[in-house]
């Protein structure tokens, strides 16, 4: 039996099955071309961090979405690559993973056909939660949305584009997941 590659941080043992590389995922799952990340970061009101993409974004610009990527071939985890986009996208520090949000599966284009995407989104604390520093490069602008305003599609005067539907669900699914974990406290 292989051991899993240790983490930086702890983690839920929600997350157990993701601590594969992204090739030994793949040779595992292979239904699905490639592998990306999202996390979900709460404040201490319970606010959920989105992020803007970049005017400059070729994809999507200015839309609104959580920190989160492609898993890299040099990422030892899949796990390890939700901690270092949330470190390049905003900045942050993860500690701990507290549990798996989610899945959807989303396709693009690619010579022959097309790639077929899962994405995993995590739900993660950090050591200093207000200390976010945008990748310029990325993104534009944060802020910090509470349920009904992720459900509205606005926070305060500011319109939320999302990329695709699954991306606003997700979003509804962290808090439903904090909410039902809340309660078994």
């Amino acid at each position: 039996m292989t051991q899993a590659p240790a983490l930086p941080v702890e983690y839920d043992p929600s997350v157990q099955e993701y601590l594969l590389s992204e090739k030994q995922y793949l040779q595992n799952n292979g239904q699905y071309q490639v592998l990306c990340v999202g996390i979900v970061l709460f404040n201490k009101e319970g606010k959920l961090l989105l992020v803007q993409r970049a005017k400059t974004e070729k994809a999507f610009p200015e839309f609104w979405e959580i920190p989160g990527g492609k898993v890299d071939d040099s990422d030892e985890t899949i796990v390890h690559a939700a901690i270092r986009e949330l470190k390049e996208e905003a900045g942050l520090e993860a500690t701990r993973i507290v549990r798996k949000v989610g899945t959807f599966v989303f396709y693009t284009p690619r010579p022959g056909g097309q790639a077929r995407w899962l994405k995993t989104i995590f739900e993660v604390e950090v050591k200093d939660v207000e200390a976010i520093t945008l990748d310029p490069v990325e993104h534009d602008n944060y802020l910090w949305a509470t349920e009904d305003e992720v459900t509205a599609d606005r926070v305060g005067d500011v319109s939320l584009k999302y990329i695709s539907g699954d991306n606003k669900f997700v979003k509804l699914e962290a808090f439903r997941h904090r909410r039902e974990a809340a309660a078994k406290m």
